[in-house]
């Protein structure tokens, strides 16, 4: 019997080897060059110490003519520290728009991911970009019989409570106080009384004793300063000056004449912002 050789084509081998490396790499699955699932870098603070995690809260449910400027300034504040910055863009809560922010700290006590949740209303600047929000969480609380006691950190101005910026404890016990203040404002609605959240918050704080003890004042020029547009001063009668952390146009309609008062605020004190070098967090 005569045995022929058997000749494969190149092309074929080819083929055939590119398969079996192809079927060998799906053998080992995907690979990441990121590290295994937890095992991000954790920033740390002094002395080695994990830096609390932080997120920035605020939304904005119509358009703006200073939408991009409040969002660019929140967004490059978070990036230069490294902060989480949480923007909603709708609300879907029965009450007023304004309860929307108790559903994002609900939301986001619930995720577990932060330390402390800082809230910004929008029309407000962070007008000295180098000072840290921590930094101001550590040096209220440094001296208190309580730190680990203190939920809330808010500030007032020449009515009493003002919650264009306050921060809260990323801790289950602290939705507690929102739920009340909700409890507070539909026992209000019951009677025909329309109540904001600030109003709800306000008064839940006046009542409650136990609220009140986890609530921690701080001075208004230090987290929530207003211009010498808006004169509305907590005791220390200290408003906004250059170099101070945030400047926030409350009510900027009642206190300006014009079209747009609070966009026209906006503008006007942009160029005092300390932004920083965005080359080194970019």
């Amino acid at each position: 019997m005569l045995i022929r050789s058997c000749r494969i084509p190149p092309l074929l081998l080819l083929l055939i080897l590119f398969l079996a490396l192809l079927g060998w790499q799906l053998s080992q699955g995907t690979a990441h060059e990121e590290g295994p699932v937890g095992s991000e870098v954790v920033p740390l603070g002094e002395g080695g110490v994990p830096a609390p995690r932080i997120a920035i809260m605020t939304f904005v449910t119509d358009q703006r003519s200073y939408l991009h400027l409040s969002l660019k300034n929140k967004d490059h504040y978070a990036r230069r520290h490294g902060y989480d910055l949480i923007v909603d863009y709708e609300s879907h809560t029965e009450r007023s728009v304004v309860y929307w922010k108790f559903d994002m700290v609900d939301r986001l006590v619930k995720t577990g991911k932060y330390d402390w949740l800082w809230w910004l209303d929008f029309d407000t600047l962070i007008t000295n970009t180098d000072t840290k929000v921590t930094d101001i969480i550590e040096e209220e609380l440094r001296n208190m019989t309580n730190p680990d006691q203190i939920d809330h950190l808010v500030t007032h101005d020449c009515n009493g409570f003002n919650g264009g910026s306050f921060i809260v404890r990323a801790h289950p016990r602290s939705l507690k106080f929102f739920r009340d203040s909700m409890d507070i404002s539909d026992k209000a609605k019951a009677k025909d009384i329309q109540m904001s959240e600030q109003d709800a918050m306000a008064k839940l704080m006046k009542d409650d004793k136990e609220s009140a003890s986890r609530v921690h004042v701080v001075e208004q020029w230090k987290l929530n300063a207003f211009p010498q547009e808006i004169a509305c001063y907590d005791e220390t009668r200290k408003g906004w000056e250059h170099g101070t952390f945030v400047l926030h146009f409350a009510g900027a309609w009642a206190h300006v004449k014009g079209e747009d008062p609070t966009g026209q605020l906006m503008k006007k004190y942009e160029n005092d912002i300390m932004w920083g070098d965005w080359k080194e967090f970019y």
